[in-house]
């Protein structure tokens, strides 16, 4: 039983791997396309989209917040290490996981006000470059943040179980 469950596991988090690097890889894609096509429009044709710059922002908001949860996936978030520079063993397991579960509150608790945010703007009925409904575009804010939560305490567990962080990238 335990050994199909820790497969199980492993396959969801390859698959879920696979989706957060593929939404990545087509929000950049579309990122970069569309600034192209602008530019080109502006300086060859003399028009531009009217709905571009806004949809840049959008799409910079989403690729932010997804980004932020791939580098928690991989524990390549921005951290403060020095007591981690000179502690091993048991003590560094548990101040990973402290660290762990207080950034996983801390998101939590924005992914719970973010969530409110959108209720009130579903609510509302706000709307974005004249026709999309802002909520739609929004919702990356609550899911983001409590995927944050999510793998910060999934990272708590490992941490208590020895599972080492990623190696901290030297400048």
């Amino acid at each position: 039983m335990r050994g199909a469950a820790a497969r199980w596991l492993r396959a969801a988090a390859g698959l879920s791997r696979r989706l957060e690097d593929a939404l990545l890889m087509i929000l950049l894609t579309a990122m970069i396309f569309i600034g192209g096509w602008q530019i080109f429009m502006r300086n060859v044709l003399g028009v531009s989209l009217s709905w571009a710059d806004e949809s840049q922002r959008l799409l910079l908001l989403w690729l932010a917040l997804l980004g932020a949860v791939a580098a928690s996936r991989d524990r390549r978030q921005l951290r403060i290490d020095l007591a981690a520079r000179y502690l091993k063993g048991l003590p560094l397991r548990f101040l990973e996981a402290g660290a762990d579960h207080l950034t996983a509150a801390v998101s939590i608790i924005i992914g719970w006000y973010s969530l409110a945010f959108v209720r009130e703007t579903y609510g509302y009925g706000d709307m974005l470059m004249g026709t999309v409904p802002a909520w739609t575009v929004q919702v990356i804010l609550p899911v983001a943040f409590f995927m944050i939560g999510w793998r910060h305490l999934l990272n708590a567990f490992l941490s208590l179980l020895g599972r080492p962080r990623s190696p901290a990238i030297e400048p």
